[in-house]
């Protein structure tokens, strides 16, 4: 790697991969300084497991993107795959209802067999633009946070809860509108690159800020606890 890629590189690293970057050091300072009981919470594991993921493969992108190397893969490989996973894991563990947490798997293997009959027949190459995984991880992650919004307004448990301080509401929000507003875009970006160079550089922005805004929801789940824990106040009920 010369100087002038180095170079290249900050050059394309601007502040959404540094505050994914922030977010992940805040998420994994706050994950350290929790008690080992709160450390065996799966939605948490599953949270900082996303906050750590998505800045390594933004910033891998970036960097092979400066050394001229084809990057769709990255993104297809992690954000429409492991990242996708990870996701609908994160709404499954926040499911009350076994049968609810036994689709969610249902729908994870349904969406890996898919996925790789669509590649190994060739039909999806690995390297493509990623429309046909985003379309397919996208029916399966909303279908994930359909189950937790029907159990939200249907079961009694639910009743006492204020939607606004618990985690996992803001967690299926968030990901409902990250897959529901994103979607779109990814498809046609391919289009709007080549026909549209100045709507895509307009609508690449709202992802991006979807992404900010869930990684720091998920940093200020994780950072409140251990400030529950030493001053008893709770910013977020996980």
């Amino acid at each position: 790697m010369d100087q002038f890629n180095l170079d290249l590189f900050f050059e394309r690293v601007g502040y959404y991969q540094w505050l994914l970057v922030v977010f992940a050091i805040a998420g994994l300072i706050g994950y350290s300084l929790l008690s080992k009981e709160s450390k065996k919470k799966e939605s948490l594991n599953l949270s900082i497991g996303i906050l750590v993921l998505v800045p390594l493969y933004e910033i891998a992108a970036t960097l092979l993107s400066s050394l001229s190397i084809v990057n769709n893969w990255v993104y297809n490989v992690f954000s429409g795959h492991f990242t996708a996973i990870l996701f609908m894991l994160l709404i499954r563990s926040v499911l009350k209802k076994k049968s609810h947490r036994e689709l969610v798997n249902l729908f994870i293997g349904l969406f890996l067999i898919i996925s790789l009959i669509l590649h190994l027949s060739g039909f999806v190459h690995y390297n493509d633009s990623g429309e046909y995984i985003a379309f397919l991880n996208t029916i399966f992650v909303l279908f994930s946070c359909g189950l937790y919004f029907l159990e939200f307004i249907t079961m009694d448990e639910f009743l006492a809860v204020n939607p606004l301080r618990e985690f996992s509401f803001w967690a299926s929000t968030g990901t409902l509108f990250y897959f529901s507003s994103s979607f779109m875009i990814y498809i046609s970006m391919k289009y709007l690159y080549t026909n549209h160079l100045g709507i895509y550089f307009m609508v690449i922005e709202i992802p991006r800020n979807m992404t900010l805004l869930f990684n720091f929801l998920l940093c200020l789940a994780i950072v409140s606890l251990p400030i529950k824990e030493k001053f008893k106040l709770e910013i977020i009920h996980v």
